[in-house]
């Protein structure tokens, strides 16, 4: 197999996994269908928010709503409950404000900032015009700190990189090319870089936690980098010691295919899946929550 057929092939399996990243990641926002006096409402509901400098004062939470035919006015008010997460605390209502931005209407809630890693769930009560009243999903929506944007960027850049060449190099492999240990010891080096590295830098920086994976914590994207990295320098080493067996030598390229689909199987796993949370029992962080940003089940 060519090598330009193997990038092609790399980079479009890269693209795919991006675009499922950004989908289920911790930034992106739930994405919920609210039937309020007989109009549908594309609903956006926030599950990641940074903390603001002043972390003793309320923040603004903010609800679009969105509708094919500018319905807004068939709305005549909100009511947004919101609680500590996990706990058993009694749902809070709060009465927020409403404002339009072009075609979404927004809906402003001020709620009170959590700690690093502290979550709230919530979710919205919608007073339709007609007399009717609608409740949204509840969301479960995480706190974090400020983050550079230079660590972030750059963190994000090498680990696309390394899913790249782990995507080409496992690939490539199939074409039985006897160069293919540099392009694998590119994807040791850049997976390193990007997720031991930077990772947990900006693991720090979020939550205060540089490494929350195994052994000292259950965090899946911790984890999940650690399997990666550990299998392709098992597969890498493979490679490169001197076998007699002319059959060794023949068929340990395909362990970087196998690298690769570990690779991939672990870039499947949603990002922030099991992460970090603040018990607000003990004043800690914990690690490998199951229930991380999802949205749970509908309120009733």
């Amino acid at each position: 197999m060519k090598a330009i057929y193997s990038w092609t092939l790399a980079v479009i399996i890269t693209l795919i996994a991006i675009f499922f990243q950004r989908n289920t990641g911790p930034s992106h926002p739930g994405k919920q269908l609210m039937e309020v006096n007989g109009t549908s409402f594309k609903a956006s509901f926030p599950r990641s928010m940074e903390r603001p400098r002043d972390k003793t004062s309320d923040t603004k939470l903010t609800v679009s709503l969105r509708s094919k035919d500018n319905a807004e006015d068939r709305i005549i008010g909100a009511i947004l409950y919101y609680k500590r997460f996990p706990g058993n605390d009694n749902y809070t209502a709060v009465v927020p404000s409403f404002s339009l931005d072009k075609d979404k209407l927004l809906i402003d809630c001020m709620i009170p900032v959590q700690p690093a890693a502290g979550k709230i769930s919530y979710y919205l009560q919608i007073l339709g015009k007609d007399g009717t009243t609608v409740n949204s999903q509840e969301t479960i929506l995480r706190f974090r700190d400020y983050v550079p944007s230079s660590v972030l960027m750059l963190h994000i850049l090498l680990i696309f990189f390394a899913f790249l060449f782990s995507n080409f190099t496992g690939i490539y492999a199939l074409s039985g090319n006897t160069r293919i240990n540099r392009f694998a010891l590119v994807t040791i080096l850049i997976l390193i870089a990007g997720g031991f590295i930077l990772g947990p830098l900006v693991q720090k920086y979020s939550f205060g936690v540089w490494w929350s994976g195994w052994p000292l914590g259950g965090d899946m994207t911790d984890n999940k980098t650690l399997i990666a990295i550990l299998v392709w320098i098992v597969a890498y080493i493979l490679n490169k010691i001197p076998f007699s067996s002319p059959v060794i030598c023949r068929w340990r390229r395909y362990l970087y295919l196998a690298a690769a689909l570990v690779t991939i199987a672990a870039y499947s796993i949603p990002h922030s899946t099991a992460g970090s949370e603040y018990d607000y029992q003990t004043g800690t962080i914990v690690t490998g929550q199951v229930i991380s940003l999802e949205t749970s089940n509908t309120i009733q």
